[in-house]
């Protein structure tokens, strides 16, 4: 899409209204600094990203920095783009008063426009002098980052995080889990009961057939099913208040020993998360000051570009700039240095968390047991109530924040030790006994010893089965991640080979024959995990990064040019045009005018919006050479009275005119026939001189043209009879100024080609009376500079020969 007007109102230094007709053409404007030129980027900037990059700030209010300060509060300001041959897309962004607050809206808000204006954000649409060297500047993993998020890699980067942190959970949970400790005490509970660790059912039910041959129960068995009919028909014979009271002791000591087979595990790992806690609780401010390593990096790209003076930019204390770049680069390595510490922390809090919130399960599930509510069981209870107590306070310790002040319990009081199972040794004698009490009814010990082995192996099943397919996820996982990293990475190497390929070459023809050469792009990382991008170049011969080495200004200017026009063409699919904002103010002459060849060369298809402030470039290379091409051109003032306006002469809008007409496009076009109106009036009352009411500088220039017509009336009817017989023409034009003025703003009134057509005839022919249209006549103009005193008559200053009376 490429831009046919730009109409901005009320904003920066445009005080009420600046017109620029593109009809998709490129323009170069010129303007000295302090005219507001940066008004017209500043503006499409706002159109498009709702913000200005440099008047972003905590002190600064963008809505106020953007409207005219000088403007009444009921004005509204605005930006209006027409586009191209695709007027569903013509709108207004405005800037308005409402209750006292500056509110922001667009005139027309259709999907298909909120959704170019979405797609717009993604593209390179304007560059200032002052961002050329952001992506040079800028850390290796920022590189990546920058780079990412414009050819939307950051996407890629979020879904390569998603599929990590999985992988990792994953990995975590079977590590939690300790799926063969607890598959091992299941398997004990299988040798004391059967006398062996079966794994396959044929030779759980072939134990069990041996196991029930005596009792001759004539009961096939031959799947669990079997086995769950045979415990019915032994319950009935056995004692079942033994029989629950040993599934329950057992169950509670399984549990246990699983337990007390990790402490070792749960010891270390709660060592490990003390010692990082310690770490970080000593060096909370050090933690703290990763906030502000952005804030760093942002004062040392600032001091590095702009503050030239050997002072700190934020107190302005007196400070040698190397010294305060120095300071900084130590404090952003103790910045890194924090967060590592910080990653290491976290890594140990969540595991620890994680641990202990899994022993809590297992515990809470015990406790569950309703046989704890009986008096010869509230001794094992309180028992497992304080290793309970214990896990808690290791979970209550992985929530604690370090920069709370708060301290974490020395892992001394956390930690388990043999007397904390002590107990275990009464539960073992306990459980003995028992059994030798079921042993005497053989009919309850084969059943207990049956329906134990029956729930060992199903619980084994279940944590073969889980951890299977957590291994399984876990080994998906891991061949996508590390498919994933290795297809990102040759993806972005890829596209990063032919954008590399795009900045040489435009570098290489703003920079031919030195010895800089090859310059590229190259990814970073280990083991296909990419973490970072930096530029490389030759230099006689040798590889050399980064450009801040042996680059002076003007070639780092150079390069942030070449990249930013390489991303315009590798990114910008919707818009065909680009704003460049006062590029080439610290180049050299030689690629001033290398730069501006590229622009007329590389992107004539393109549509380019040049604005500078360096005259002598624009007036003897940009200017002439634009036009040859057919780019327009036109210069940029500004006055209290106006504020920032185009120097446009009349014979330039007399030209504009003529081509709309030709054209036959309405559009855009009773502006510029009422400014013409204006001007051509005020040169014939100035010629005439034609009296006009006093009024100061900012109304004087604002005087309609009825004003001017009827002073011009008035002085003809005093001094001349024969310009007399013109007022019919004259009255013509008074009649068809009010058409200018209706389309010189918003309102319903639809005119005809027809009726600007007649309007534009009639200024032309009021223009015949007041200029001599004699063949060879060299000053046209009729003036009372040349008055004839003893004919009493005026006339034009050349042939003569157009004149008339004047007493």
């Amino acid at each position: 899409m490429k831009l046919k007007q730009i109409d901005i109102k009320g904003l920066r230094g445009i005080k009420e209204s600046l017109s620029l007709e593109l009809n998709g053409n490129s323009v170069v404007l010129y303007g000295d600094n302090g005219m507001g030129k940066s008004s017209i980027s500043d503006s499409i900037e706002w159109f498009y990203t709702n913000k200005v990059a440099h008047l972003s700030g905590t002190e600064i209010d963008l809505k106020d920095a953007l409207r005219n300060a000088s403007l009444e509060e009921d004005f509204v300001s605005e930006v209006g783009l027409k586009f191209l041959k695709k007027i569903d897309f013509d709108t207004e962004k405005i800037l308005f008063t409402k209750r006292g607050k500056l509110e922001q809206d667009f005139t027309v808000k259709s999907d298909e426009i909120r959704d170019y204006l979405v797609k717009s954000k993604e593209e390179n649409l304007l560059l200032r002098y002052k961002s050329l060297n952001d992506f040079v500047d800028i850390a290796k993993g920022d590189k990546l980052k920058y780079l990412s998020d414009i050819i939307g890699f950051s996407e890629v980067t979020k879904k390569k995080e998603v599929l990590r942190k999985a992988f990792t959970s994953i990995k975590t949970e079977i590590r939690n889990q300790n799926f063969e400790g607890q598959i091992n005490g299941q398997k004990a509970i299988l040798i004391d009961k059967i006398g062996a660790a079966v794994s396959q059912d044929k030779d759980l039910f072939e134990i069990i057939k041996t196991k029930i041959a005596p009792l001759k129960t004539k009961i096939e068995i031959e799947s669990i099913e079997d086995i769950d009919e045979l415990l019915k028909h032994l319950k009935s014979a056995t004692n079942e208040k033994l029989l629950k009271e040993n599934t329950f002791l057992e169950k509670v000591q399984t549990g246990l020993i699983g337990l007390q087979s990790e402490v070792i595990t749960i010891n270390t790992h709660y060592d490990i998360y003390y010692d990082e806690f310690q770490k970080i609780a000593a060096d909370v401010e050090g933690i703290i000051k990763i906030y502000i390593g952005d804030l760093l990096k942002t004062g040392d790209k600032v001091i590095q570009k702009f503050h030239k003076e050997e002072s700190c930019p934020l107190c302005l204390q007196p400070k040698s700039k190397d010294a305060l770049r120095t300071e900084i680069a130590e404090r952003l390595r103790k910045i890194e240095e924090a967060e590592k510490k910080l990653k290491a922390f976290q890594k140990a809090q969540e595991l620890i968390k994680s641990i202990s919130v899994e022993r809590i399960k297992r515990i809470e599930l015990l406790l569950s047991e309703p046989l704890f509510n009986f008096k010869e069981n509230e001794q094992l209870k309180k028992e497992l109530e304080s290793i309970k107590v214990k896990v808690k306070l290791i979970e209550t310790s992985s929530l604690v924040k370090p920069s709370s002040g708060d301290r974490i319990q020395d892992s001394k009081n956390t930690a388990f030790n043999v007397s904390d199972f002590l107990f275990l040794d009464d539960l073992v004698l306990r459980i003995k006994k028992l059994k030798q009490t079921i042993k005497k009814d053989n009919i309850t010990e084969i059943y207990a010893n049956i329906s134990a082995s029956k729930d060992a192996f199903l619980k084994i099943k279940t944590l073969e089965k889980d951890k299977k397919v957590l291994e399984k996820q876990s080994s998906s996982l891991s061949i996508i991640y590390n498919e994933f990293i290795k297809v990102q990475k040759e993806g972005l190497e890829n596209f990063i080979d032919t954008f590399s390929s795009k900045i040489n070459e435009y570098y290489q023809y703003m920079n031919p024959d030195e010895p800089f050469q090859e310059i590229k792009i190259v990814t970073m990382g280990e083991e296909d995990e990419l973490n970072g991008i930096t530029i490389e170049y030759k230099y006689n011969g040798n590889w050399v990064s980064p450009p801040q080495k042996y680059f002076s200004e003007s070639h780092l200017n150079c390069f942030g040019i070449s990249f930013f026009l390489a991303s315009v063409d590798a990114f910008n699919d919707i818009n065909e045009f680009i704003v460049l904002d006062d590029v080439i103010s610290s180049f050299d002459s030689n690629h001033r005018k290398r730069f501006a060849e590229l622009l007329f060369e590389k992107f004539s298809k393109r549509q380019i919006i040049l604005l500078t402030h360096e005259e002598e470039w624009f007036r003897n290379f940009v200017k002439p050479l634009a036009m040859k091409k057919g780019w327009l051109v036109n210069e940029i003032k500004w006055t209290e009275a106006k504020g920032t306006h185009f120097v446009e002469s009349q014979g330039d809008i007399k030209y504009r005119i003529e081509k709309k007409l030709s054209e036959s496009e309405v559009d855009g076009l009773g502006n510029p026939i009422r400014q013409y109106l204006e001007l051509s009036l005020k040169e014939i009352c100035m010629n005439l001189d034609v009296k006009v009411s006093f009024r100061s500088n900012e109304i004087n220039e604002k005087r309609m043209p009825d004003e001017l017509i009827n002073e011009l009336k008035s002085r003809i009817n005093s001094k001349s009879k024969a310009l007399k017989m013109h007022f019919p023409t004259i009255e013509r034009v008074a009649n068809s100024s009010i058409l200018g003025n209706l389309l010189s703003h918003h309102n319903p009134f639809n005119p005809k080609i027809g009726d600007l057509r007649a309007f534009w005839a009639d200024i032309q022919e009021m223009e015949r009376i007041f200029y001599c249209q004699k063949e060879g006549c060299r000053k046209t103009v009729v003036s009372f500079r040349n008055l004839d005193m003893v004919a009493n008559e005026i006339r034009c200053g050349g042939c003569g020969k157009t004149k008339y009376d004047w007493k």
